[in-house]
């Protein structure tokens, strides 16, 4: 790193800063500015936020170690949620817009009425914003500190403590308007400089046919060979993965940009905006740049190291900090929207229902600042404990599994209750706990584990629900008039109501379906393009093409 590297990334962090500085005002006005923008936001504002938010600095590691220890086939660890990304785009994201709640948890007191419900609030509030969001953003710090020590040689602490520092920083002081704000320039940063390390190890390597004719065909194939471990996990991923996870119908950090847009079809738009982005385009720079590091490091004791490696000697002077910058950048745009969603996880849906009701505005701000600073404690703590970014995120997908499917249900079911949600969490977590520490699981694949975990949970909530008493109908009514889910579950709660309406339901189903084909094909189609593989790009952007052209309705954009 030399002195013109420095000064890019220090002038990334004063305009981050700077940011911050400038929404703080803003952002200190009320809950509504701190936790989600007034509710004002345009689609393209919030669809980005939503692709820099899932794009951290810790998953070009995660691609490229995926690619290096199996082949490209195995983003399907990922890309399964394809699925569940378009559930949320012709599902949910108009219902939550619809619903005006501040965070996903605060479902829980439109949906469930009782003792119980206000004990599951408060209850996932701190599950999440302790113990989910915890780990998540341990994984994201996790990937900056090996970063940071392939670059600069720090230490765990070092890389711990200064990386996260600026990005805590403007999170308190301007809460969510920084968030997005800083979003938009840093996934443009991050995004850049990506595309610029895919070229320079795609070149270095030889070009993209070089690669292909020096790796094994297996890596460079798009699906695992039938019969295979391989196609066995793979199966997994696409029929359970999904929908089981703990964000299968949105989840936290969709969801708060969902409420933040200006109205339900800016929702929508900036929900499709981001799966496309998402998954078709922000893939390839990470999967060419894994497979250059084949050829160029066919022997490299960290998979995972390796991407930040390949920044070090490839990239000239300039290119490195930019580098660097972007990956500061990704790393900075995700950190920041755990740390905000969890302090409102905390204020919104524990401390201000239960702990301290009929407080100002001001008073609840300044407990979310205070909670950051807390839960950063903890965050670094779990981090310097754990290394392994692929592992953490398998066992969050694992860990989560069971209470995904209970998660949907609630929105076109009339008959799911607290309760249901309550077994969910406490017979996945238990079974996630067995499976992963007994003696006897040691030696099963990933996809028995969650089979089990899955299995084990869901026949404990859906017992659960029909022992245990409905939420009484007019609770019902009142959500089902002000969500308008549809569906043919809620048979028994329409009847006597007065018009209202179809739902959301209704031929969504059919939409989902053409979304998922189109967002494969485009996808895969890309992917294939830019590897070569030319007859079958073509079939698959043929596919996109007519799933695309089935679904598009005129006045989308407009």
């Amino acid at each position: 790193m030399q002195a013109a590297d420095w000064l890019i990334v220090a002038l990334f962090m004063a305009v981050s800063l700077a940011v911050g500085l400038y929404f703080t005002r803003r952002a200190s006005s009320g809950l509504s500015e701190f936790f989600l923008s007034g509710r004002n936001l345009p689609w393209w504002i919030a669809g980005t936020s939503m692709a820099a938010t899932s794009f951290s600095a810790d998953t070009p590691l995660y691609v490229t170690g995926l690619v290096r220890e199996h082949g490209i086939y195995e983003n399907w660890q990922w890309w399964c949620f394809i699925l569940s990304g378009m559930l949320s785009v012709y599902f949910f994201a108009r219902l939550w817009r619809r619903l005006g709640v501040v965070t996903d948890v605060e479902l829980i007191s439109l949906r469930y009425s009782g003792k119980e419900a206000s004990v599951l609030r408060g209850f996932k509030a701190l599950y999440f914003s302790f113990a989910i969001h915890t780990i998540i953003k341990a994984q994201v710090i996790l990937a900056m500190a090996k970063i940071m020590d392939i670059a600069l040689g720090w230490g765990k602490w070092e890389s711990i403590m200064i990386s996260s520092g600026v990005t805590i920083a403007y999170t308190m002081m301007s809460g969510y308007w920084g968030v997005v704000t800083t979003d938009f320039f840093q996934f443009i940063i991050a995004m850049t400089g990506a595309v610029v390390l895919a070229f320079a190890a795609s070149a270095k390597a030889g070009g993209i046919h070089h690669i292909e004719a020096v790796l094994p065909a297996h890596v460079m194939s798009f699906f695992p060979s039938p019969g295979s471990a391989a196609f066995m996990a793979f199966l997994g991923y696409i029929s359970l993965s999904w929908w089981s996870k703990y964000s299968s119908d949105g989840g936290g950090v969709l969801v708060q940009r969902m409420a933040s847009s200006k109205d339900e079809r800016q929702s929508f738009l900036a929900t499709l905006y981001f799966n496309v982005v998402t998954f078709a385009l922000r893939t390839w720079p990470w999967v060419i740049a894994a497979l250059a590091s084949m050829v160029l490091y066919p022997k490299f004791a960290d998979s995972e190291a390796v991407y930040p490696r390949m920044m070090m000697d490839l990239l000239p002077v300039g290119l490195r900090g930019l580098m660097l910058a972007s990956f500061f950048a990704a790393f900075m745009s995700c950190l920041s929207t755990y740390l905000n969603l969890s302090s409102a996880y905390f204020v919104n849906d524990f401390y201000r229902p239960f702990i301290r009701p009929g407080k100002d505005d001001r008073h609840y701000i300044k407990v979310a600042r205070i909670i950051v600073l807390v839960l950063s404690a903890a965050t670094a703590v779990i981090t310097y404990n754990v290394s392994s970014i692929i592992g953490v995120f398998k066992f969050l997908i694992a860990f989560g599994s069971g209470t995904g499917l209970v998660y949907i249900m609630r929105w076109f079911w009339w008959r799911i209750n607290a309760w249901s949600e309550i077994s969910a969490v406490l017979a996945s977590s238990l079974a996630t706990a067995i499976v992963y520490t007994g003696r006897i699981f040691a030696r099963t694949p990933y996809y028995d584990r969650l089979s089990l975990i899955i299995g084990f949970s869901t026949a404990v909530w859906v017992a659960v629900t029909f022992l245990t008493r409905p939420v009484e109908m007019e609770k019902l009514r009142d959500f089902y008039m002000k969500a308008t889910p549809g569906g043919p579950g809620w048979g028994p709660v329409r009847k006597g109501l007065e018009a209202s309406g179809p739902g959301v339901f209704a031929g969504a189903f059919a939409q989902w379906v053409l979304g998922c084909v189109f967002l494969v094909g485009l996808t895969v189609g890309i992917g294939e393009a830019i590897l070569g593989f030319y007859l079958p790009a073509f079939f698959w952007l043929s596919l996109s093409a007519l799933m695309g052209f089935k679904l598009y309705r005129p006045g989308y954009f407009s």
